[in-house]
């Protein structure tokens, strides 16, 4: 992929760099090469990586902070709909986003920095960011220890499922969308127990 010298703006640039980011990284790995070397796969100058994002990891955490944006953003249940088909949207965006992005999706997941802290707050991000949605929908405000491991568990599930599903096949978009759903069923009604007792 050659970026090479073109008139474009500082933030057509930045996200011009941070596609090739999205490819580079899910086919190698962080490690893989040095800086210089991934400059010269993208065709850019080294001192054009280092100005925009500082160094390596610098371009590598900010592939990871805007493919885990653009997860929070997509994966937002819609206000006008009830919570049961709201949430069915939520899993659909989500499986059609790692659908389209399995490559990258799966890397950051299954691979990453390992056990680096702010790689795993980023990534820790979405899956908290959904537990919240969920029960703000459900009208639950202080949630017992119960409730926030059972949709941690749910929205663990969701997402480890998808990383096996880009390597492994054998479900369809909406068998592995039905599946989720009805897995959902039995933690709602943990929920919706606490919250008459």
């Amino acid at each position: 992929m050659d970026l090479g010298p073109r008139r474009m703006t500082t933030e057509a640039r930045r996200e011009q760099l941070l596609a090739f980011g999205r490819q580079h990284f899910a086919e190698h790995g962080y490690e893989a090469m040095p800086m210089d070397a991934i400059a010269e796969r993208a065709g850019v100058s080294k001192g054009l990586l280092y100005r925009y994002f500082g160094n390596q990891r610098g371009f590598y955490m900010e592939t990871v902070r805007t493919v885990t944006n653009e997860v929070i953003e997509i994966t937002e249940p819609p206000a006008d709909q009830p919570y049961d088909q709201a949430f069915r949207v939520m899993v659909t965006r989500f499986v059609g986003y790692v659908q389209e992005h399995g490559a990258i999706y799966t890397a950051l997941v299954r691979g990453g920095l390992g056990s680096d802290t702010e790689v795993n707050e980023l990534l820790d991000r979405v899956r908290t960011t959904t537990m919240s949605r969920i029960l703000e929908r459900l009208g639950i405000h202080q949630p017992s220890a119960l409730s926030q491991i059972a949709i941690y568990g749910w929205v663990s599930l969701i997402e480890n499922g998808c990383a096996e599903w880009t390597v492994t096949g054998g479900a369809s978009h909406s068998q592995l969308i039905d599946f989720f759903i009805s897995t959902l069923e039995p933690v709602l009604k943990v929920l919706q127990s606490e919250q008459c007792s």
